[in-house]
């Protein structure tokens, strides 16, 4: 619940829009957050080997384990920042699977 509600504050922090329950006993263990080009930018994680999944209409779910350091899942939403700053997520522009 630590890192989950974690997650929530670093993607809020940042404008993204988080599909997951604030109430901790509500939630479950996959915070999926918003973001724009939300699947292009799953797509460029997947590449770097943050495993993460995609679902349309919730965005990127991520799901600490109870071996996920915080400083992994800081690196994750970084790696979304850098995505979005750079344009990285362009490269998978026009491509579409049915799963992530």
């Amino acid at each position: 619940m630590r890192q989950t509600s974690r997650l929530i504050a670093l993607a809020e922090s940042r404008g993204y829009r988080v599909n997951a329950p604030r109430d901790p006993e509500r939630r479950g263990g996959t915070v999926a957050f918003d973001v724009p080009h939300g699947y292009e930018v799953a797509q460029h994680l997947l590449s770097r080997d943050v495993v993460i999944d995609y679902r349309p209409n919730a965005g990127i779910r991520v799901a600490p384990h109870f071996y996920t350091s915080d400083e992994e899942l800081e690196s994750a939403v970084a790696a979304i920042d850098e995505a979005l700053e750079h344009g990285l997520w362009r490269k998978f522009e026009g491509r579409r699977s049915v799963v992530t």
